[in-house]
């Protein structure tokens, strides 16, 4: 059977796998690299640790699935969004590259986004809110603060981008990624010369952007002797990272819907045309599949939030006397918990909030406590909080005008039935649990294989290789929940003048 590479660029490390078409992650490499922090609100990383990942996975991958390694017909990848890579007129490093953690540039931002003009010309060329997060104002900073740096920048390159160069020798970039600049107009899938002129940056930077899944060349001579993959090897466009993993766990259709349960919690929905939100509360960007679009919302702490009572309150997590899976012991514990807890609600909101209210200064709160709430209530407070503003995410996305008919959800919070049950009853829409947990590799796969005519659509290879574990689904009121969800959202009103004067 066919293998693909599959390279996914992350903020902390990189994994490579070998896929084979059918779905298949028959071995997989990872990596870590450090971000690199020499001053308060900077985040940087050395493209050329990158690139050492990568070489270091491909040799273990060859030492342990030789047989595998040498079936390989092309290569896919994907990577974090916004992070930039600057090259010179010889194509060598100028400096660190600026990852999207970095907020040097939030001068540069409250600028723009004061300016009611400069404000609405973002909008009306990119379909977003202008924020640190993005490529095109981290440039500008460049620009006013390091002109020696900027003197010598001839190429600008998106992380994923990076490897692709060294692979093949050619720049190009795809138009995920490229909505990540706030340089490019999603709308007509073009380079925005009116944003190219607002940030003072020249066009000739950024290389062509080109759908997902077309071959951008093939690995060279010299890469193949540092990787061991065959010379001449087609090497395909990629996407962003959330892209990929979307596309992994089955999202092709509009309406279509993934939610991930990490570290924070995101929900990507997937659309036949651009959605933007003149609210400014949810992303609007290109997805990784031609003629479609995505939005997303972003919850911001939803499974650190059990992560942070683990560490904070549980005795025996802290004395490093815990036997078997903590989280496993929690869902066991909230079993016999009604749903409502009691009464007892949780604002998730401990590292300020995203979508929809982009609010740095939102803080947590249990309300509710009374003498009979034990320990369990709070853990399932916590779960119910998240899915409450999971469910604001995916209701603020509606109100743009899109249906959401069906949710695919992955991610480490929901190995718990007690969550996944809570999480459909507050949802009320069907919802399917992926069965593979690497589905940004097979993201990659998917438009590798689509590029190199392996499959008959994108469609019919998802149809045929993505799992479920399985499907729930409550489509009835709930009427806790209900009443719940409403107190949820009015305690954020009630408190959000609270939060903010509690900072002064």
């Amino acid at each position: 059977m066919d293998i693909i590479l599959s390279i996914d660029l992350g903020t902390t490390g990189l994994k490579v796998g070998l896929v084979d078409t059918s779905g298949a992650v028959v071995a997989s490499e990872s990596s870590e690299y450090p971000i690199l922090s020499p001053q308060t609100g900077y985040a940087e990383q050395d493209p050329d640790a990158w690139w050492q990942s990568f070489v270091d996975c491909c040799s273990k991958l060859r030492e342990s699935h030789l047989t595998h390694f040498e079936q390989i017909v092309g290569v896919g990848i994907c990577g974090q969004m916004h992070t930039q890579v600057h090259l010179d007129n010889h194509n060598r490093i100028v400096r660190p590259a600026i990852t999207w953690m970095d907020q040097r540039s939030s001068g540069i931002v409250s600028e723009i986004n004061r300016d009611p003009e400069k404000k609405a010309l973002v909008f009306q060329e990119t379909q977003n809110l202008a924020t640190p997060t993005y490529t095109a104002p981290q440039l500008r900073w460049v620009k006013e603060n390091q002109p020696d740096a900027w003197s010598r920048i001839s190429h600008v390159l998106i992380a994923k981008d990076f490897i692709k160069y060294r692979l093949t020798g050619n720049m190009a970039m795809d138009y995920s990624d490229a909505s990540g600049t706030l340089l490019f107009n999603i709308k007509e899938r073009q380079w925005s010369e009116a944003m190219f002129e607002l940030f003072e940056i020249p066009r000739r930077f950024l290389p062509d952007a080109m759908p997902s899944d077309e071959i951008i060349g093939a690995v060279k001579q010299e890469a193949s002797r540092s990787t061991g993959i065959k010379a001449g090897t087609p090497v395909v466009n990629g996407s962003a990272d959330c892209s990929a993993a979307s596309l992994g766990a089955g999202m092709v259709d509009s309406g279509q819907v993934t939610l991930i349960i990490g570290t924070a919690g995101v929900i990507a929905v997937c659309s036949d045309q651009p959605l933007p939100d003149s609210q400014d509360r949810v992303l609007c960007w290109h997805y990784c599949l031609r003629d479609k679009w995505i939005s997303l919302g972003v919850t911001q702490t939803a499974g650190e939030s059990l992560n942070w009572f683990k560490n904070a309150f549980d005795q025996f997590a802290e004395a490093g006397q815990s036997s078997g899976d903590i989280f496993e012991r929690y869902n066991n514990a909230t079993r016999d918990i009604p749903d409502g807890a009691d009464g007892l609600i949780f604002l998730p909101y401990l590292n300020g909030e995203r979508t929809p209210y982009w609010d740095s200064a939102a803080r947590g709160v249990y309300f509710g406590i009374n003498l009979g709430t034990r320990k369990a209530h709070f853990i399932k407070a916590i779960m119910e909080g998240v899915s409450f503003a999971l469910r604001h995410c995916v209701e603020t996305v509606e109100s743009l005008g899109m249906q959401i008919n069906e949710i695919m959800a992955v991610g480490g919070g929901l190995k718990s039935e007690t969550w996944l049950n809570t999480l459909g009853k507050i949802m009320r829409k069907p919802i399917r649990t992926v069965g593979s947990p690497d589905t940004g590799l097979v993201g990659n796969m998917l438009l590798c294989a689509q590029a190199l005519g392996l499959n008959a659509s994108i469609s019919q290879a998802v149809a045929r290789i993505v799992k479920y574990h399985r499907e729930i689904h409550y489509p009835e009121d709930h009427p806790v929940y209900e009443k719940q969800y409403r107190q949820f959202l009015a305690l954020y009103d009630d408190l959000k003048e609270r939060f903010r004067n509690s900072l002064m």
